[in-house]
Parts: C-alpha cells; sequence; structure tokens
C-alpha cells in the first residue's frame, strides 16, 4: 500500500469508527432512530433537532482534529476547527432566526469549544502515561467543556440558563464523550497496527533490496 492509499485509509478510520460507535451509542441511549436523529418539539412548542445533530457535529471535527494530530500534520487541525465553526456558525445563525444575533456570537462558543478540545486531545488523549484513563478523563473534561460552551452560547444569545439545563447538557455530554473517546480509542489501536504493517513491509523490502545487492556483487 502506497503512502497516499494508507494516508486516506487512515482518514477513513479516524472518521468512521467515531462516528459508527456514537451512532450506536446514541441509538442505545434514545432508544430509537426517531429519538436519536429527528425533529422533535420542546415543551414551548419550538421544534429542536434531534441529538444525532450536536453529536455527529462535534464528532466530526474531534475527529478530524485528532487525524492531523495523529499524522503530525502540524496546524492543519487548526484550520479545520476554524472553518467547520465558521460552517457551524452559520448553519446555527440559520436554524435560529427569531433569536437573530450576530455571527460572531455563535462563532466565539464553538471556537472555545474546539480549542479545549484541542487541548485535551493534546495532553490527555495523546499522553502516553495516561492510556490507562485516557477514556475517563476524556469524558469527564469533555462533558466539562459540553456544558461550559452552551452555557456560554445562551449568555451571549441572551437566553435564560437554568440550572436543570446545565445538568441536562453536562450528562448528555458524558455520554457523548463517552462513545466518542472509545471510537477515537478504536481508531487508535487500528491505525497503529497499520503503522506496524506499513514498518514491516518497509523492512521486508530492505532486506529484499540487500539481498539482491549481495547477490549481484557476488556475481
Amino acid at each position: 500500500m502506497n503512502g497516499a492509499k494508507a494516508t486516506l485509509l487512515k482518514l477513513a478510520v479516524s472518521l468512521l469508527l467515531p462516528l459508527i460507535i456514537v451512532t450506536l451509542g446514541g441509538l442505545l441511549v434514545y432508544g430509537s432512530f426517531n429519538s436519536f436523529f429527528f425533529v422533535d418539539t420542546s415543551s414551548e412548542g419550538a421544534e429542536v433537532n434531534g441529538p444525532a445533530v450536536i453529536y455527529y457535529a462535534l464528532t466530526f471535527v474531534v475527529a478530524l482534529m485528532y487525524f492531523f494530530m495523529r499524522m503530525k500534520y502540524t496546524g492543519y487541525e487548526f484550520i479545520a476547527l476554524t472553518v467547520m465553526s465558521l460552517i457551524y456558525s452559520l448553519s446555527l445563525q440559520k436554524l435560529t432566526p427569531a433569536i437573530h444575533r450576530l455571527l460572531i456570537l455563535y462563532f466565539l462558543p464553538l471556537i472555545v469549544i474546539f480549542l479545549l478540545l484541542w487541548l485535551i486531545l493534546r495532553f490527555i488523549f495523546f499522553n502516553r502515561s495516561m492510556r490507562a484513563i485516557r477514556l475517563l478523563l476524556f469524558a469527564l473534561l469533555g462533558s466539562g467543556v459540553f456544558t461550559l460552551t452552551f452555557s456560554l452560547q445562551m449568555l451571549l444569545l441572551h437566553q435564560q440558563v437554568t440550572e436543570e439545563f446545565l445538568q441536562g447538557r453536562f450528562f448528555s455530554g458524558l455520554l457523548l464523550f463517552v462513545f466518542m473517546g472509545f471510537g477515537l480509542s478504536l481508531a487508535d489501536d487500528v491505525i497503529l497496527k497499520l503503522d506496524e504493517k506499513q514498518e514491516q513491509a518497509l523492512k521486508d523490502i530492505s532486506k529484499s533490496d540487500n539481498s539482491k545487492g549481495e547477490k549481484d556483487e557476488s556475481d
């Protein structure tokens, strides 16, 4: 397998495994396909998106950042989080026409959450000394960041923030980051095995070349 194909395979693993695990986890927790994916009606009569929208949005960006960091493509993760924050901000602004706030008020909380999640990836997930407890720390810290960001978003949009709302966001975030962290851990293990296979293949090629060279010299 050449370098380009190997990189594409690692990208697919980095994105698909976390998204698949988050999907399975969401279906397990919310009990049905409809509850997880489709819009529902809140107690105030307003339509709200199913949790899958938030789960997928966060998982996609975190998985993309993980891939760039894992491949040591320095700086690309910041481009990804900035671009995706802008796209998500525009989407949120269109989805909440009744609130009608400046784009920057949607953009700032998203930049905050992705930068904080980058720090968690950098210093927790990729820290070998914390491998045994990284899933637990990733889930707890991620859910804390998730709750903080929702609180900041609501304050900037002049929406009421209640204790029940924050508790709900924390437990929802905890579930999300448990599944996301498990998916990322699986992706990390698969990519590690792919790297080992690539290294072994290169060693075999090197041995083969050396053997041919020795034969040519003897001839």
